[in-house]
């Protein structure tokens, strides 16, 4: 017969046993309920919107002086190509002034006797910007101004909107565009939307542009006649600030209207000025209405000089550029990085 021998374990006291059960008890808690406890302490921050930056832009982006045009101050300044604009200065805003030509579209130049152009058809400028966005698919929205030089005859006489919401249409999909609609959203007016809801969210628009149309006559008349309330345009519009459509707002002399300025950032709308004008500012070295301009809120300068003139010491540059947050309006927690980082 085989014979087994069992050792019992020994049996611990009741005063350790409890002090262990403590033990245990506090560890699984902390595994059930720390994380929960740290998620309810962390703050909430508010989202960074397409209203919370500012970005250098450039004023009749295709610009080349004329030849000769040193004997025309105003005429004397030179922009790099679009795309280069984008990539090696900083430039997030572009202007392009177009011209019916029959047989030839839209054609960008400046006026007849100013006429050079780093793109001839407005077609090649839209698709200058569009390459360069598709190898940078994080930048911030650009905001392309396209103003009509054509009498306001002529205009309606040859549909040159219809024909810019085509060129538009034909480079930029819908999917990469913003448009009046998307910032609208379930609020009655445009003009309501972004002084009560804010703009869209920046990570949701990131790659896209946003196209206006740069006039305060009867061209941009016609077009919200065309497009009440701008539901289904292409593109935003310049208006007074009480004015249904009120979403983009343009005053280009910051020393004369930077209380407007400012009135017009902190209510919710995007603004638009000029930190120079007419090669004044960069003939005499003066950067007091830049600094003005900064100080306006204002979420687009637009400039002549952005930086790739070597015969002029003068350029704008955005502090802690390409994009910074805005001083008006961006939350405390926004940083340059946070906005983009290409």
């Amino acid at each position: 017969m085989m014979w087994t021998h069992t050792v019992d374990a020994p049996s611990a006291p009741p005063a350790v046993l409890l002090v262990l059960t403590l033990l245990l008890a506090t560890s699984l808690s902390g595994c059930l309920f720390s994380t929960g406890d740290v998620e309810e302490q962390q703050e909430v921050l508010e989202p960074l919107r397409m209203n919370h930056i500012q970005v250098k832009g450039t004023h009749n982006s295709y610009h080349l002086k004329p030849l000769g045009g040193d004997l025309i101050a105003q005429y004397n300044y030179s922009h790099a190509p679009l795309a280069t604009q984008a990539q090696d200065f900083q430039v997030r805003q572009f202007e392009i002034d177009v011209w019916f030509i029959p047989g030839f579209g839209l054609r960008v130049y400046h006026n007849p006797y100013d006429s050079r152009s780093t793109c001839a058809a407005f077609s090649d400028c839209l698709a200058d910007l569009k390459n360069w966005s598709d190898a940078n698919p994080a930048h911030v929205p650009l905001w392309v101004m396209v103003e009509p030089k054509d009498h306001e005859l002529v205009v309606s006489g040859v549909d040159i909107l219809e024909r810019i919401e085509a060129d538009i249409d034909s480079v930029w999909p819908r999917e990469r565009r913003v448009q009046p609609d998307d910032v609208r959203g379930n609020s009655t007016t445009l003009r309501a939307a972004v002084m009560e809801g804010g703009w869209p969210i920046l990570d949701d628009v990131r790659g896209k542009a946003a196209f206006a149309l740069l006039d305060k006559s009867e061209i941009r008349d016609a077009y919200v006649q065309n497009n009440p309330g701008l539901e289904n345009a292409t593109m935003f519009v310049v208006v007074e600030e009480d004015a249904p459509e009120a979403a983009l707002i343009s005053w280009t002399d910051p020393e004369s209207k930077g209380d407007a300025l400012r009135s017009a950032v902190e209510a919710g709308f995007i603004v638009r000025t000029r930190p120079d004008s007419d090669t004044t500012e960069a003939q005499q070295g003066n950067y007091s209405r830049f600094d003005l301009a900064l100080a306006s809120g204002a979420h687009m300068l637009s400039t002549d000089f952005p930086g790739n003139d070597d015969e002029i010491g003068y350029a704008i540059w955005i502090p802690d550029g390409p994009v910074r947050c805005n001083p008006l309006t961006a939350p405390a927690h926004c940083t340059s990085a946070a906005l983009e980082s290409l």
